[in-house]
């Protein structure tokens, strides 16, 4: 997982709101986050594709989305070390680690190439993390 300098304000607000709620979030989120699974069926994905997760969390929507398309790479980013701690626990669960890239960062500045070697992709997708963040 890389890491860049990130305004310790945000970062460890979002840390302190996820530090106990990474482990239920999944569940909790269920019934109020809908059309997560129809988003990541409408990805498309061409064939040896990539896709990065712009606040990926919990990498649940990674999961599926690797499910689903086995020939692409994945790449998620999330402010939440919390966060990112599950998300890297689900992928080496899931065996997936070889496919997906983790890293943590601030979604409104970025650099892409030096967090995962690549500074395009060809599909980019948000999920719940909009309300997340700031400005």
């Amino acid at each position: 997982m890389s890491t860049t300098e990130l305004p310790a304000s945000h970062a460890e607000l979002m840390d302190g709101v996820y530090r106990w709620q990474r482990h239920i979030y999944d569940f909790t989120r269920k019934y109020y986050l809908l059309g997560r699974d129809r988003l990541i069926a409408g990805l498309d994905v061409p064939q040896g594709g990539t896709v990065l997760e712009l606040g990926c969390g919990t990498g649940r929507n990674i999961v599926l989305a690797a499910r689903r398309y086995p020939d692409a790479h994945f790449f998620g980013l999330d402010i939440s070390a919390e966060m990112l701690e599950t998300a890297n626990a689900a992928m080496a669960r899931e065996g997936l680690a070889a496919r997906v890239t983790l890293a943590r960062g601030d979604a409104t500045d970025f650099d892409a190439k030096a967090l995962f070697g690549t500074a395009r992709f060809d599909r980019v997708f948000v999920s719940y993390s909009l309300s997340m963040i700031p400005g």
